[in-house]
């Protein structure tokens, strides 16, 4: 499989392990747990407990396979901060589906 960065539209469907932080809706910094549902070279897609505020930032630790790894300079776990773009919440639905862009692994 070969991943072009450079075609920043295409998502791929890529369900990887993610950790997440950052603060919800009400100002609490948390912790959480969850998978991506989709990724693409300036974003990501994943679902998760918490209210977070559209502009809210957030620190995105992913977990990379292994046959992925070298597309991620190698790396085990690729982490990057991004902004919250979209947030779509479901009735009765225990999680929210959000929508954020990549800022980078500085910012």
């Amino acid at each position: 499989m070969t991943i072009s960065i450079t075609d920043r539209r295409k998502r791929l469907d890529l369900h990887l392990a993610l950790t997440i932080q950052g603060e919800d809706e009400t100002g609490h910094t948390f912790t959480e747990e969850t998978r991506t549902r989709n990724i693409s070279a300036s974003g990501i897609s994943f679902e998760s407990r918490r209210h977070m505020p559209i502009g809210g930032r957030v620190h995105l630790s992913i977990t990379i396979p292994a046959a992925l790894q070298k597309h991620f300079g190698g790396q085990p776990v690729y982490e990057t901060h991004a902004v919250v773009c979209r947030v779509e919440r479901f009735e009765e639905a225990r999680v929210s589906r959000i929508g954020a862009r990549f800022l980078g692994q500085g910012s």
